[in-house]
Protein backbone atom coordinates (compact mmCIF):
# COMPACT_ATOMS: atom_id res chain seq x y z
CA UNK A 1 0.00 0.00 0.00
CA UNK A 2 1.31 3.44 -0.95
CA UNK A 3 1.31 5.51 2.24
CA UNK A 4 1.43 8.76 0.27
CA UNK A 5 -2.03 8.00 -1.13
CA UNK A 6 -3.72 7.51 2.26
CA UNK A 7 -5.30 10.24 4.41
CA UNK A 8 -2.99 9.18 7.26
CA UNK A 9 0.17 10.07 5.37
CA UNK A 10 0.87 13.12 7.56
CA UNK A 11 0.70 11.00 10.71
CA UNK A 12 2.94 8.34 9.20
CA UNK A 13 5.53 10.96 8.23
CA UNK A 14 5.57 12.40 11.75
CA UNK A 15 6.02 8.92 13.21
CA UNK A 16 8.85 8.21 10.79
CA UNK A 17 10.56 11.50 11.67
CA UNK A 18 10.27 10.66 15.37
CA UNK A 19 11.77 7.21 14.73
CA UNK A 20 14.77 8.71 12.95
CA UNK A 21 15.32 11.31 15.69
CA UNK A 22 14.99 8.68 18.44
CA UNK A 23 17.56 6.41 16.77
CA UNK A 24 20.01 9.30 16.42
CA UNK A 25 19.66 10.17 20.11
CA UNK A 26 20.41 6.59 21.15
CA UNK A 27 23.00 5.69 18.53
CA UNK A 28 25.80 5.98 21.14
CA UNK A 29 24.23 3.20 23.27
CA UNK A 30 24.89 -0.47 22.80
CA UNK A 31 21.91 -2.85 22.38
CA UNK A 32 22.35 -4.40 25.84
CA UNK A 33 22.17 -0.93 27.42
CA UNK A 34 18.92 -0.12 25.63
CA UNK A 35 17.43 -3.42 26.76
CA UNK A 36 18.55 -2.86 30.37
CA UNK A 37 17.23 0.71 30.50
CA UNK A 38 13.92 -0.34 28.97
CA UNK A 39 13.50 -3.21 31.40
CA UNK A 40 14.35 -0.96 34.37
CA UNK A 41 11.79 1.62 33.27
CA UNK A 42 9.09 -1.03 32.86
CA UNK A 43 9.77 -2.50 36.30
CA UNK A 44 9.86 0.96 37.90
CA UNK A 45 6.53 2.06 36.45
CA UNK A 46 5.01 -1.32 37.31
CA UNK A 47 6.10 -0.84 40.92
CA UNK A 48 4.76 2.73 41.00
CA UNK A 49 1.43 1.50 39.62
CA UNK A 50 1.09 -1.09 42.36
CA UNK A 51 2.03 1.34 45.11
CA UNK A 52 -0.38 4.03 43.96
CA UNK A 53 -3.16 1.52 43.44
CA UNK A 54 -2.96 -0.54 46.59
CA UNK A 55 -1.12 1.38 49.32
CA UNK A 56 -3.56 3.59 51.21
CA UNK A 57 -0.96 5.83 52.77
CA UNK A 58 0.22 7.04 49.35
CA UNK A 59 -3.24 7.98 48.07
CA UNK A 60 -3.51 11.37 46.39
CA UNK A 61 -6.34 12.45 48.68
CA UNK A 62 -4.28 11.86 51.81
CA UNK A 63 -1.26 13.58 50.30
CA UNK A 64 -3.38 16.61 49.40
CA UNK A 65 -4.85 16.84 52.90
CA UNK A 66 -1.42 16.61 54.53
CA UNK A 67 -0.13 19.32 52.21
CA UNK A 68 -3.00 21.74 52.95
CA UNK A 69 -2.49 21.39 56.70
CA UNK A 70 0.80 23.24 56.34
CA UNK A 71 -1.10 26.48 55.65
CA UNK A 72 -2.25 28.36 58.80
CA UNK A 73 -5.69 29.24 57.41
CA UNK A 74 -6.53 25.65 56.56
CA UNK A 75 -4.85 24.31 59.71
CA UNK A 76 -7.12 26.48 61.89
CA UNK A 77 -10.22 25.30 60.05
CA UNK A 78 -8.99 21.72 60.32
CA UNK A 79 -8.49 22.01 64.09
CA UNK A 80 -11.95 23.51 64.55
CA UNK A 81 -13.46 20.64 62.58
CA UNK A 82 -11.60 18.12 64.74
CA UNK A 83 -12.82 19.72 67.97
CA UNK A 84 -16.42 19.88 66.73
CA UNK A 85 -16.34 16.26 65.56
CA UNK A 86 -14.85 15.11 68.86
CA UNK A 87 -17.48 16.98 70.85
CA UNK A 88 -20.31 15.47 68.80
CA UNK A 89 -18.91 11.98 69.19
CA UNK A 90 -18.51 12.35 72.95
CA UNK A 91 -22.04 13.68 73.34
CA UNK A 92 -23.37 10.79 71.28
CA UNK A 93 -21.56 8.10 73.26
CA UNK A 94 -22.40 9.58 76.66
CA UNK A 95 -26.00 10.58 75.97
CA UNK A 96 -27.45 7.71 78.03
CA UNK A 97 -25.19 8.36 81.02
CA UNK A 98 -27.33 10.68 83.14
CA UNK A 99 -24.91 11.12 86.04
CA UNK A 100 -21.61 11.04 84.12
CA UNK A 101 -19.62 9.88 87.12
CA UNK A 102 -16.61 7.65 86.59
CA UNK A 103 -14.23 5.53 88.61
CA UNK A 104 -10.84 7.03 87.77
CA UNK A 105 -8.78 5.19 90.39
CA UNK A 106 -9.02 2.06 92.48
CA UNK A 107 -11.04 2.46 95.71
CA UNK A 108 -8.87 2.31 98.81
CA UNK A 109 -11.05 -0.47 100.19
CA UNK A 110 -13.09 -2.94 98.21
CA UNK A 111 -16.79 -2.20 97.81
CA UNK A 112 -19.46 -4.56 99.03
CA UNK A 113 -20.92 -7.05 96.57
CA UNK A 114 -24.42 -5.54 96.81
CA UNK A 115 -23.10 -2.08 95.99
CA UNK A 116 -21.25 -3.38 92.94
CA UNK A 117 -24.34 -5.24 91.74
CA UNK A 118 -26.47 -2.13 92.21
CA UNK A 119 -23.93 -0.12 90.22
CA UNK A 120 -23.87 -2.70 87.45
CA UNK A 121 -27.67 -2.64 87.36
CA UNK A 122 -27.72 1.11 86.80
CA UNK A 123 -25.18 0.69 84.00
CA UNK A 124 -27.49 -1.90 82.45
CA UNK A 125 -30.32 0.65 82.27
CA UNK A 126 -28.26 2.78 79.87
CA UNK A 127 -29.26 0.35 77.14
CA UNK A 128 -32.34 1.37 75.25
CA UNK A 129 -35.33 -0.45 76.75
CA UNK A 130 -36.86 -0.56 73.27
CA UNK A 131 -34.34 -3.28 72.42
CA UNK A 132 -36.66 -5.64 74.24
CA UNK A 133 -39.24 -5.01 71.49
CA UNK A 134 -36.82 -6.12 68.80
CA UNK A 135 -35.94 -2.64 67.56
CA UNK A 136 -32.29 -3.03 66.67
CA UNK A 137 -30.32 -3.95 63.57
CA UNK A 138 -28.54 -7.06 64.83
CA UNK A 139 -25.97 -5.52 67.16
CA UNK A 140 -27.24 -7.55 70.13
CA UNK A 141 -26.27 -11.19 70.33
CA UNK A 142 -28.00 -13.24 72.96
CA UNK A 143 -30.72 -15.63 73.91
CA UNK A 144 -34.34 -14.72 73.23
CA UNK A 145 -36.59 -14.18 76.23
CA UNK A 146 -38.97 -16.90 75.06
CA UNK A 147 -36.29 -19.59 75.56
CA UNK A 148 -35.75 -19.68 79.34
CA UNK A 149 -34.37 -23.21 79.14
CA UNK A 150 -31.46 -22.00 77.03
CA UNK A 151 -30.78 -19.15 79.43
CA UNK A 152 -30.81 -21.52 82.39
CA UNK A 153 -28.48 -23.88 80.53
CA UNK A 154 -25.96 -21.15 79.75
CA UNK A 155 -26.00 -19.90 83.34
CA UNK A 156 -25.24 -23.42 84.52
CA UNK A 157 -22.40 -23.74 81.99
CA UNK A 158 -20.98 -20.43 83.21
CA UNK A 159 -20.92 -21.69 86.79
CA UNK A 160 -19.07 -24.84 85.67
CA UNK A 161 -16.57 -23.37 83.18
CA UNK A 162 -16.33 -19.66 84.02
CA UNK A 163 -12.73 -19.95 85.24
CA UNK A 164 -11.27 -22.52 82.86
CA UNK A 165 -8.38 -22.01 80.43
CA UNK A 166 -8.54 -23.90 77.13
CA UNK A 167 -4.81 -23.33 76.58
CA UNK A 168 -4.02 -26.01 79.21
CA UNK A 169 -5.61 -29.22 77.86
CA UNK A 170 -4.01 -31.43 80.51
CA UNK A 171 -5.47 -29.29 83.32
CA UNK A 172 -8.88 -28.84 81.66
CA UNK A 173 -9.31 -31.90 79.43
CA UNK A 174 -13.06 -31.32 79.26
CA UNK A 175 -12.53 -28.04 77.38
CA UNK A 176 -10.26 -29.77 74.89
CA UNK A 177 -12.90 -32.44 74.26
CA UNK A 178 -15.62 -29.81 73.84
CA UNK A 179 -13.58 -27.82 71.31
CA UNK A 180 -12.75 -30.93 69.31
CA UNK A 181 -16.43 -31.88 69.22
CA UNK A 182 -17.48 -28.36 68.16
CA UNK A 183 -14.99 -28.39 65.28
CA UNK A 184 -16.06 -31.85 64.17
CA UNK A 185 -19.77 -30.91 64.24
CA UNK A 186 -19.13 -27.79 62.12
CA UNK A 187 -16.87 -29.64 59.69
CA UNK A 188 -19.66 -32.16 59.20
CA UNK A 189 -22.19 -29.36 58.75
CA UNK A 190 -20.03 -27.83 55.98
CA UNK A 191 -19.27 -31.20 54.31
CA UNK A 192 -15.60 -30.99 55.20
CA UNK A 193 -14.90 -34.71 55.45
CA UNK A 194 -12.45 -36.49 57.71
CA UNK A 195 -9.42 -34.41 56.69
CA UNK A 196 -10.95 -31.05 57.63
CA UNK A 197 -10.21 -29.34 60.93
CA UNK A 198 -10.28 -25.90 62.50
CA UNK A 199 -10.00 -23.78 65.62
CA UNK A 200 -12.45 -21.88 67.81
CA UNK A 201 -11.78 -18.13 67.77
CA UNK A 202 -13.19 -15.22 69.70
CA UNK A 203 -14.73 -13.41 66.71
CA UNK A 204 -15.24 -13.45 62.98
CA UNK A 205 -12.44 -10.91 62.61
CA UNK A 206 -9.95 -13.24 64.29
CA UNK A 207 -11.08 -16.08 62.04
CA UNK A 208 -10.50 -13.95 58.93
CA UNK A 209 -7.10 -12.78 60.15
CA UNK A 210 -6.03 -16.36 60.84
CA UNK A 211 -7.15 -17.46 57.37
CA UNK A 212 -5.17 -14.61 55.77
CA UNK A 213 -2.18 -15.50 57.97
CA UNK A 214 -2.28 -19.11 56.77
CA UNK A 215 -2.42 -18.14 53.11
CA UNK A 216 0.29 -15.51 53.53
CA UNK A 217 2.66 -17.98 55.17
CA UNK A 218 1.92 -20.54 52.46
CA UNK A 219 2.68 -17.99 49.73
CA UNK A 220 5.88 -16.73 51.37
CA UNK A 221 7.13 -20.30 51.69
CA UNK A 222 6.69 -20.54 47.92
CA UNK A 223 8.83 -17.45 47.35
CA UNK A 224 6.20 -14.67 47.13
CA UNK A 225 7.63 -11.61 48.90
CA UNK A 226 4.49 -9.43 48.91
CA UNK A 227 1.39 -11.68 48.82
CA UNK A 228 -1.87 -10.24 47.52
CA UNK A 229 -5.43 -11.02 48.59
CA UNK A 230 -8.39 -10.30 46.33
CA UNK A 231 -11.43 -8.98 48.20
CA UNK A 232 -14.67 -7.36 47.12
CA UNK A 233 -16.05 -4.03 48.26
CA UNK A 234 -18.95 -5.97 49.76
CA UNK A 235 -16.66 -8.06 51.97
CA UNK A 236 -16.06 -7.56 55.67
CA UNK A 237 -13.49 -4.91 56.56
CA UNK A 238 -11.57 -7.53 58.56
CA UNK A 239 -9.87 -8.60 55.31
CA UNK A 240 -8.41 -5.11 54.91
CA UNK A 241 -7.45 -5.13 58.58
CA UNK A 242 -5.68 -8.46 58.13
CA UNK A 243 -3.83 -7.21 55.06
CA UNK A 244 -2.54 -4.19 56.95
CA UNK A 245 -1.52 -6.19 60.02
CA UNK A 246 0.18 -8.94 58.02
CA UNK A 247 1.95 -6.76 55.46
CA UNK A 248 -0.12 -8.01 52.54
CA UNK A 249 -1.44 -6.12 49.54
CA UNK A 250 -5.25 -5.94 49.32
CA UNK A 251 -6.72 -5.75 45.82
CA UNK A 252 -10.28 -4.48 46.08
CA UNK A 253 -12.83 -5.48 43.46
CA UNK A 254 -15.84 -3.29 42.82
CA UNK A 255 -19.32 -4.74 43.13
CA UNK A 256 -21.53 -5.13 40.08
CA UNK A 257 -25.02 -3.69 39.71
CA UNK A 258 -26.37 -6.56 41.83
CA UNK A 259 -24.05 -5.60 44.73
CA UNK A 260 -22.08 -8.82 44.47
CA UNK A 261 -18.39 -9.10 43.68
CA UNK A 262 -17.52 -8.93 39.97
CA UNK A 263 -16.14 -12.36 39.02
CA UNK A 264 -14.66 -11.07 35.76
CA UNK A 265 -12.70 -8.42 37.66
CA UNK A 266 -11.42 -11.10 40.03
CA UNK A 267 -10.09 -13.08 37.07
CA UNK A 268 -8.26 -10.02 35.71
CA UNK A 269 -6.76 -9.26 39.15
CA UNK A 270 -5.20 -12.71 39.67
CA UNK A 271 -1.40 -12.63 39.43
CA UNK A 272 1.59 -14.68 40.55
CA UNK A 273 1.47 -12.86 43.91
CA UNK A 274 -2.19 -13.74 44.61
CA UNK A 275 -2.37 -15.95 47.69
CA UNK A 276 -6.12 -15.88 48.41
CA UNK A 277 -9.51 -14.95 46.97
CA UNK A 278 -12.17 -13.90 49.48
CA UNK A 279 -15.86 -14.63 48.89
CA UNK A 280 -18.84 -13.82 51.09
CA UNK A 281 -21.78 -16.06 51.97
CA UNK A 282 -23.54 -13.69 52.16
CA UNK A 283 -21.82 -10.30 52.00
CA UNK A 284 -21.61 -8.49 55.32
CA UNK A 285 -22.56 -5.08 53.92
CA UNK A 286 -25.38 -5.74 51.44
CA UNK A 287 -26.30 -9.31 52.36
CA UNK A 288 -25.97 -10.47 48.74
CA UNK A 289 -24.48 -13.89 48.06
CA UNK A 290 -21.32 -13.93 45.92
CA UNK A 291 -21.10 -16.32 42.98
CA UNK A 292 -19.03 -18.74 45.02
CA UNK A 293 -19.30 -21.58 42.51
CA UNK A 294 -17.76 -19.40 39.77
CA UNK A 295 -15.12 -18.08 42.16
CA UNK A 296 -14.33 -21.65 43.19
CA UNK A 297 -13.76 -22.63 39.56
CA UNK A 298 -11.42 -19.65 39.17
CA UNK A 299 -9.49 -20.74 42.24
CA UNK A 300 -9.15 -24.25 40.86
CA UNK A 301 -8.06 -23.04 37.44
CA UNK A 302 -5.34 -20.72 38.72
CA UNK A 303 -4.54 -22.75 41.86
CA UNK A 304 -5.48 -19.94 44.21
CA UNK A 305 -7.18 -20.85 47.54
CA UNK A 306 -10.68 -19.46 48.11
CA UNK A 307 -11.81 -18.41 51.59
CA UNK A 308 -15.56 -18.14 52.22
CA UNK A 309 -16.60 -15.68 54.91
CA UNK A 310 -19.79 -17.12 56.39
CA UNK A 311 -19.92 -15.05 59.57
CA UNK A 312 -23.43 -13.85 58.67
CA UNK A 313 -24.90 -16.98 57.11
CA UNK A 314 -22.82 -19.74 58.67
CA UNK A 315 -25.70 -21.17 60.72
CA UNK A 316 -28.48 -20.18 58.30
CA UNK A 317 -27.35 -21.33 54.85
CA UNK A 318 -26.87 -25.02 55.79
CA UNK A 319 -30.53 -25.24 56.89
CA UNK A 320 -32.21 -23.20 54.15
CA UNK A 321 -33.05 -26.17 51.94
CA UNK A 322 -35.03 -27.76 54.76
CA UNK A 323 -36.98 -24.49 55.02
CA UNK A 324 -37.92 -24.55 51.31
CA UNK A 325 -35.57 -21.66 50.47
CA UNK A 326 -33.06 -21.96 47.61
CA UNK A 327 -29.50 -22.25 48.88
CA UNK A 328 -26.53 -22.24 46.49
CA UNK A 329 -23.47 -24.29 47.38
CA UNK A 330 -20.83 -22.40 49.32
CA UNK A 331 -19.02 -24.97 51.47
CA UNK A 332 -16.41 -27.72 51.07
CA UNK A 333 -18.52 -29.46 48.44
CA UNK A 334 -16.86 -26.98 46.06
CA UNK A 335 -13.34 -28.18 45.30
CA UNK A 336 -11.95 -24.65 45.10
CA UNK A 337 -13.08 -23.68 48.61
CA UNK A 338 -10.18 -24.11 51.03
CA UNK A 339 -11.52 -22.50 54.21
CA UNK A 340 -14.75 -21.27 55.75
CA UNK A 341 -14.59 -18.89 58.68
CA UNK A 342 -12.75 -20.90 61.36
CA UNK A 343 -12.53 -24.18 59.44
CA UNK A 344 -9.23 -24.81 57.66
CA UNK A 345 -7.92 -27.90 55.93
CA UNK A 346 -5.09 -29.66 57.75
CA UNK A 347 -2.45 -28.59 55.23
CA UNK A 348 -3.36 -24.94 55.71
CA UNK A 349 -3.76 -25.35 59.47
CA UNK A 350 0.01 -25.77 59.65
CA UNK A 351 0.50 -22.29 58.16
CA UNK A 352 -2.01 -20.78 60.60
CA UNK A 353 -0.34 -22.01 63.79
CA UNK A 354 2.53 -20.18 65.46
CA UNK A 355 5.18 -22.36 67.06
CA UNK A 356 8.48 -21.80 68.84
CA UNK A 357 10.52 -24.87 69.75
CA UNK A 358 13.35 -22.96 71.46
CA UNK A 359 11.43 -21.08 74.16
CA UNK A 360 12.67 -21.66 77.71
CA UNK A 361 9.16 -22.51 78.92
CA UNK A 362 8.88 -25.34 76.42
CA UNK A 363 7.73 -25.91 72.86
CA UNK A 364 5.04 -23.29 72.23
CA UNK A 365 2.15 -23.87 69.81
CA UNK A 366 -0.78 -21.49 69.33
CA UNK A 367 -3.50 -22.17 66.72
CA UNK A 368 -5.16 -18.77 67.31
CA UNK A 369 -4.06 -15.20 68.05
CA UNK A 370 -4.82 -15.44 71.77
CA UNK A 371 -2.43 -17.12 74.15
CA UNK A 372 -4.78 -17.63 77.07
CA UNK A 373 -8.16 -18.78 75.76
CA UNK A 374 -11.23 -18.87 77.95
CA UNK A 375 -12.74 -22.32 78.16
CA UNK A 376 -16.08 -20.68 78.88
CA UNK A 377 -16.57 -19.57 75.26
CA UNK A 378 -15.89 -23.08 74.03
CA UNK A 379 -18.27 -24.57 76.59
CA UNK A 380 -21.07 -22.11 75.77
CA UNK A 381 -20.71 -22.84 72.05
CA UNK A 382 -20.71 -26.58 72.69
CA UNK A 383 -23.80 -26.39 74.90
CA UNK A 384 -25.69 -24.17 72.43
CA UNK A 385 -25.05 -26.51 69.50
CA UNK A 386 -26.20 -29.53 71.48
CA UNK A 387 -29.23 -27.71 72.90
CA UNK A 388 -30.56 -26.55 69.52
CA UNK A 389 -29.70 -29.56 67.42
CA UNK A 390 -30.37 -29.65 63.69
CA UNK A 391 -34.14 -29.29 64.07
CA UNK A 392 -33.72 -26.34 66.41
CA UNK A 393 -31.60 -24.47 63.89
CA UNK A 394 -34.04 -25.34 61.10
CA UNK A 395 -36.89 -23.86 63.14
CA UNK A 396 -34.94 -20.67 63.92
CA UNK A 397 -33.80 -20.32 60.30
CA UNK A 398 -37.41 -20.64 59.15
CA UNK A 399 -38.54 -17.87 61.49
CA UNK A 400 -35.71 -15.52 60.52
CA UNK A 401 -36.13 -16.01 56.77
CA UNK A 402 -39.91 -15.70 56.97
CA UNK A 403 -39.58 -12.42 58.89
CA UNK A 404 -36.98 -11.18 56.41
CA UNK A 405 -39.15 -12.02 53.40
CA UNK A 406 -42.21 -10.44 55.01
CA UNK A 407 -40.29 -7.28 55.87
CA UNK A 408 -38.83 -6.96 52.36
CA UNK A 409 -42.26 -7.40 50.79
CA UNK A 410 -43.79 -4.68 52.95
CA UNK A 411 -40.82 -2.32 52.43
CA UNK A 412 -41.17 -2.70 48.66
CA UNK A 413 -44.66 -1.22 48.98
CA UNK A 414 -43.38 1.95 50.69
CA UNK A 415 -43.11 4.58 47.96
CA UNK A 416 -40.27 6.47 49.64
CA UNK A 417 -37.97 3.44 49.99
CA UNK A 418 -35.78 1.60 47.51
CA UNK A 419 -34.35 -1.84 48.30
CA UNK A 420 -30.77 -2.55 47.26
CA UNK A 421 -29.81 -5.92 45.84
CA UNK A 422 -31.53 -9.26 46.29
CA UNK A 423 -30.16 -10.64 49.57
CA UNK A 424 -30.43 -14.33 50.24
CA UNK A 425 -30.20 -14.25 54.03
CA UNK A 426 -31.20 -11.98 56.90
CA UNK A 427 -29.53 -8.71 55.80
CA UNK A 428 -31.71 -5.99 54.26
CA UNK A 429 -30.17 -2.81 52.82
CA UNK A 430 -32.31 0.06 51.61
CA UNK A 431 -32.09 3.70 50.64
CA UNK A 432 -34.65 6.36 49.77
CA UNK A 433 -36.16 6.77 46.32
CA UNK A 434 -35.42 10.51 46.41
CA UNK A 435 -32.31 11.23 48.53
CA UNK A 436 -32.62 14.96 47.79
CA UNK A 437 -35.89 15.09 49.73
CA UNK A 438 -35.28 12.30 52.23
CA UNK A 439 -31.63 11.71 53.08
CA UNK A 440 -31.19 8.04 54.10
CA UNK A 441 -29.18 8.97 57.17
CA UNK A 442 -31.78 11.54 58.19
CA UNK A 443 -34.42 8.82 57.98
CA UNK A 444 -32.21 6.64 60.16
CA UNK A 445 -31.90 9.41 62.77
CA UNK A 446 -35.67 9.87 62.86
CA UNK A 447 -36.17 6.12 63.30
CA UNK A 448 -33.60 6.19 66.11
CA UNK A 449 -35.86 8.58 67.99
CA UNK A 450 -38.50 5.84 67.91
CA UNK A 451 -36.05 3.22 69.14
CA UNK A 452 -35.08 1.60 65.82
CA UNK A 453 -31.36 1.26 65.17
CA UNK A 454 -29.60 0.59 61.87
CA UNK A 455 -26.18 0.26 60.39
CA UNK A 456 -25.42 3.49 58.52
CA UNK A 457 -23.68 2.86 55.18
CA UNK A 458 -21.76 5.12 52.82
CA UNK A 459 -20.72 5.00 49.16
CA UNK A 460 -23.67 5.00 48.53
CA UNK A 461 -25.60 6.28 51.53
CA UNK A 462 -28.00 3.63 52.80
CA UNK A 463 -29.31 1.89 55.91
CA UNK A 464 -28.63 -1.71 56.89
CA UNK A 465 -30.89 -3.98 58.92
CA UNK A 466 -29.97 -7.51 60.02
CA UNK A 467 -33.12 -9.50 60.74
CA UNK A 468 -32.96 -11.73 63.82
CA UNK A 469 -35.38 -13.76 65.90
CA UNK A 470 -36.36 -10.58 67.70
CA UNK A 471 -37.88 -9.24 64.47
CA UNK A 472 -39.96 -12.41 64.17
CA UNK A 473 -41.93 -11.45 67.24
CA UNK A 474 -45.58 -10.51 66.89
CA UNK A 475 -46.23 -7.11 65.25
CA UNK A 476 -42.56 -6.06 65.06
CA UNK A 477 -42.62 -5.97 61.25
CA UNK A 478 -45.91 -4.06 61.18
CA UNK A 479 -44.62 -1.58 63.76
CA UNK A 480 -41.50 -1.05 61.65
CA UNK A 481 -43.48 -0.25 58.49
CA UNK A 482 -45.83 2.04 60.39
CA UNK A 483 -42.97 3.98 61.99
CA UNK A 484 -40.95 4.31 58.79
CA UNK A 485 -43.98 5.73 56.97
CA UNK A 486 -44.46 8.25 59.77
CA UNK A 487 -40.81 9.30 59.62
CA UNK A 488 -40.88 9.72 55.83
CA UNK A 489 -43.94 11.94 56.02
CA UNK A 490 -42.41 13.93 58.88
CA UNK A 491 -39.25 14.64 56.89
CA UNK A 492 -41.17 15.63 53.75
CA UNK A 493 -43.46 18.00 55.66
CA UNK A 494 -40.62 19.59 57.66
CA UNK A 495 -39.11 21.85 55.00
CA UNK A 496 -37.24 24.04 57.49
CA UNK A 497 -34.82 21.37 58.69
CA UNK A 498 -31.71 21.10 56.51
CA UNK A 499 -29.73 17.87 56.73
CA UNK A 500 -26.02 17.88 55.78
CA UNK A 501 -25.48 16.81 52.17
CA UNK A 502 -22.37 14.82 53.13
CA UNK A 503 -22.13 12.71 56.27
CA UNK A 504 -19.64 10.37 57.92
CA UNK A 505 -21.20 7.20 59.35
CA UNK A 506 -19.17 5.23 61.89
CA UNK A 507 -19.47 1.48 62.20
CA UNK A 508 -20.99 0.55 65.54
CA UNK A 509 -22.97 3.79 65.91
CA UNK A 510 -26.56 4.08 64.75
CA UNK A 511 -26.14 7.58 63.38
CA UNK A 512 -24.03 9.67 61.01
CA UNK A 513 -22.12 12.89 61.60
CA UNK A 514 -21.78 15.94 59.34
CA UNK A 515 -18.78 15.82 57.05
CA UNK A 516 -16.50 18.59 58.32
CA UNK A 517 -13.61 17.68 56.05
CA UNK A 518 -11.84 15.76 58.82
CA UNK A 519 -12.85 12.21 57.87
CA UNK A 520 -9.22 11.05 58.14
CA UNK A 521 -9.22 12.10 61.80
CA UNK A 522 -12.59 10.57 62.71
CA UNK A 523 -11.10 7.21 63.83
CA UNK A 524 -8.86 9.02 66.33
CA UNK A 525 -11.75 11.18 67.53
CA UNK A 526 -13.94 8.09 67.97
CA UNK A 527 -11.32 6.29 70.08
CA UNK A 528 -10.86 9.40 72.25
CA UNK A 529 -14.62 9.69 72.76
CA UNK A 530 -15.00 5.96 73.44
CA UNK A 531 -12.58 6.07 76.37
CA UNK A 532 -13.62 9.53 77.58
CA UNK A 533 -14.30 10.02 81.30
CA UNK A 534 -15.02 13.75 81.38
CA UNK A 535 -15.29 15.73 84.58
CA UNK A 536 -18.40 17.84 85.01
CA UNK A 537 -17.37 21.48 85.66
CA UNK A 538 -20.00 22.15 88.33
CA UNK A 539 -18.80 19.22 90.44
CA UNK A 540 -15.27 20.44 90.92
CA UNK A 541 -13.86 17.13 89.74
CA UNK A 542 -14.89 15.13 92.84
CA UNK A 543 -17.44 12.35 92.36
CA UNK A 544 -16.11 9.75 94.82
CA UNK A 545 -16.26 9.55 98.59
CA UNK A 546 -13.18 8.95 100.68
CA UNK A 547 -13.66 5.18 100.70
CA UNK A 548 -14.10 5.12 96.93
CA UNK A 549 -17.88 4.98 96.46
CA UNK A 550 -19.64 7.32 94.04
CA UNK A 551 -21.39 10.17 95.84
CA UNK A 552 -24.52 9.70 93.77
CA UNK A 553 -24.72 6.04 94.79
CA UNK A 554 -24.64 6.95 98.46
CA UNK A 555 -27.67 9.21 98.05
CA UNK A 556 -29.50 7.24 95.33
CA UNK A 557 -33.22 6.88 96.06
CA UNK A 558 -34.02 3.38 97.23
CA UNK A 559 -37.15 3.34 95.08
CA UNK A 560 -35.01 3.64 91.93
CA UNK A 561 -32.77 0.76 92.95
CA UNK A 562 -35.81 -1.36 93.80
CA UNK A 563 -37.25 -0.67 90.34
CA UNK A 564 -33.98 -1.61 88.68
CA UNK A 565 -33.64 -4.79 90.69
CA UNK A 566 -37.21 -5.80 89.89
CA UNK A 567 -36.60 -5.20 86.18
CA UNK A 568 -33.33 -7.10 85.79
CA UNK A 569 -33.50 -9.74 88.51
CA UNK A 570 -35.52 -12.92 88.70
CA UNK A 571 -35.77 -12.50 92.49
CA UNK A 572 -38.61 -10.51 94.09
CA UNK A 573 -37.86 -6.83 94.44
CA UNK A 574 -36.59 -5.77 97.83
CA UNK A 575 -35.63 -2.39 99.16
CA UNK A 576 -31.88 -2.20 98.61
CA UNK A 577 -29.64 -1.00 101.32
CA UNK A 578 -26.15 0.29 100.81
CA UNK A 579 -23.66 -1.53 102.96
CA UNK A 580 -20.63 -0.01 104.63
CA UNK A 581 -17.25 -0.62 103.02
CA UNK A 582 -15.11 -3.48 104.17
CA UNK A 583 -12.78 -2.82 107.04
Amino acid sequence: MDLDQTPWRVVFHYVDDFRIMFNRKLDHLEPWQIILYTLSAVLFFSWIRKVLKFEEYTSFRKWRMDFLRNFPMYATKWQQGIEAAGKELEERLLRHDRLKEFYKFLPDRGLHEDDILHEATTYRTMSDILFEKGRFCGSMYGVEDEDPNHQRLLKGIFDLYGFTNASYPDVFPGCRKMEAEVIRMLCSLYHGGGRSCGAVTTSGTESIILACLAYRNRAMKRGVRKPEIIIGNNAHVAFSKAAKLLGMRAIRIRSNNKWEVNVGAIKRAISRETCMIAASAPGFVYGVMDSIEEISRLGQKYRVPVHVDATIGGLILPFMEQCDYPAPMFDFRLSGVSSISVDLSKDLMYYQCYSNIGWSAGIYVSPTLNGTRSGLLVALTWATLLHNGRLGYVEKTQRILDASRQLRAKMAEVTHLELMGDPLGPVIVFTTSNPAKIHPHMLGDEMNELGWTFGFLQNPNALRLCVSLHHAKHNVVNDFIEDINKCCEKIINNTEYVYPAKTNPIYGLSTAFPDRGVADHMPVAFVDAYYATPTQPHRGGRTLSIEGRKLSQINMPTSLLATLQEKYSSEPAVTPKLTPPRE
